[in-house]
């Protein structure tokens, strides 16, 4: 297969056009430094039109709000033809759920999901880098690259509080306990303090309302999220959520609109049992039922007119087979080179090296590693445009060490034993993990 291409597919209307573009990025984009190492199988994301970074402004244009920083929309020719009338936009965000998989789904069923991708339109985007839930969510409430927002990861170093965090837990990496980061006045509408996108529809008199998880609602990461909010609803399952939205569109009819839902259980699925396998798709297909039965079906006409519904994902998932794993442990003389542990994900690491320690780095990894991590000094990273175009500030290029290493095929870094063995993972630059759906269809065209 040639670099960024994506197999033939039997799925209905590829937008093939996007597919091409987003596609061949990897060789297009100018990556100085670093083009000669990618690999065959990487994608690079495309910030500058067909990224989850240019949704936000896409679905502000068409709510006629211009957002007032962050990546453009995307092409005219994706949605131009959707956006007359609009009144409502309805964002489905289904963690992990990648264009590569939930088009083999829909090629080999018949599903809701292929149903709407025959009305209206189907192709990929590229997520952010790195692919993972903590820096795509908060790029796809905000409308600006990981380097723009600043969440540039699982875990990481915050300097200010001279800490190594785990940002999904938001607390000390070497700890388990949830959000300890708040016990020591750590404020999360400070770190990330871009607006974000709901704050700019409200403030144009646009309604926004969220639906996520039930336990999440008043959760740090929520609070980071979903700022500017108009009401946020919980959920404890998918019939319930796609319930709860319908209820939105009927309730808040007739007025401008912005209403989203959040589905995360495909993603811990994935990790559990893998991608690939049964239980994930059994969610897919679970997922499709409910949102035809629970929500399309009996929504009113009404309730329709002027809506479009736009379904995507944060990252995809790749199979990280738990005897494939790479332990830092039994790698002493890699782990003498470090400063501190590697911090950002298990498949893009971010390296603080010792000094005088960076050439032995170099030979290690290239000696004894080759083909499960590739080694890119950060500076390369930055100047490839990895995590976005803009400037680190000295605080942001604090968090992102002195190496990355992005992780090949099936690798991931271990740096603490697994209570739980994972079969899949994301954050590197795969297409399984890079790709995700945009999905987009008229309701009142339905």
């Amino acid at each position: 297969m040639n670099k960024g291409t994506i197999p033939d597919s039997r799925i209905p209307n590829p937008d093939l056009r996007t597919q091409n573009e987003a596609t061949t990025h990897a060789r297009t984009h100018p990556i100085p430094g670093l083009a000669e190492y990618l690999p065959e199988e990487f994608i690079l994301p495309h910030y500058s039109g067909y990224s989850i970074a240019n949704l936000a402004a896409t679905i502000a244009g068409l709510l006629d709000v211009e957002l007032s920083s962050g990546a453009p929309p995307l092409p005219a020719h994706l949605w131009a033809d959707l956006a007359t009338g609009v009144r409502s936009v309805v964002l489905v965000i289904l963690d992990a759920a990648g264009y590569l998989h939930l088009r083999r789904m829909m090629s080999e069923e018949d599903s809701a999901f292929r149903r709407l991708a025959q009305a209206g339109r189907i192709a990929p985007l590229t997520s952010v880098f790195p692919s993972t839930t903590v820096a795509a969510l908060t790029t796809l409430w905000t409308g600006q690259t990981p380097l723009g927002h600043g969440f540039l990861g699982t875990k990481l170093l915050l300097s200010d509080r001279g800490v190594l965090a785990n940002m999904l837990h938001l607390s000390p990496a070497a700890h388990r306990q949830t959000e300890e980061l708040l016990n020591w006045d750590w404020e999360p509408e400070e770190f990330v303090t871009v607006p974000s996108l709901a704050q700019q529809l409200t403030a144009s008199d646009v309604q926004a309302v969220a639906h996520t998880h039930l336990p999440f609602i008043g959760d740090g990461l929520t609070r980071i999220f979903l700022r500017g909010m108009t009401s946020v609803q919980g959920h404890v399952g998918f019939s319930d959520m796609w319930i709860n939205l319908r209820r939105t569109l009927i309730e808040r009819r007739g007025k401008p609109l912005f209403a989203s839902a959040y589905w995360s259980s495909l993603d811990t699925i994935a990790h559990l049992y893998g991608s690939d396998g049964e239980h994930y798709q059994a969610e897919l297909r679970h997922l499709a039922r409910s949102f035809e039965e629970d929500f399309l079906a009996p929504l009113p006409t009404v309730a329709r007119e002027g809506a479009l519904l736009i379904i995507t994902a944060d990252h995809g998932q790749t199979a990280t087979p738990p005897e494939r794993a790479v332990r830092l442990s039994d790698h002493p003389v890699l782990q003498q080179t470090l400063l501190l542990p590697p911090a950002g994900e298990p498949r893009a690491a971010y390296l603080y090296v010792r000094p005088d320690q960076a050439e032995t780095l170099r030979t290690y990894v290239a000696k004894r590693l080759p083909d499960r991590f590739l080694l890119v000094e950060m500076e390369q990273a930055l100047a490839a445009g990895l995590f976005g175009p803009e400037k680190p500030t000295p605080e942001l290029r604090a968090r992102l060490g002195d190496f990355l290493l992005l992780a090949r095929n099936d690798s991931r870094l271990i740096v603490e034993e697994e209570k739980v063995p994972i079969h899949s993972h994301h954050g590197s630059l795969t297409q399984e993990e890079m790709l995700v759906p945009l999905l987009m269809v008229r309701l009142d065209r339905l």
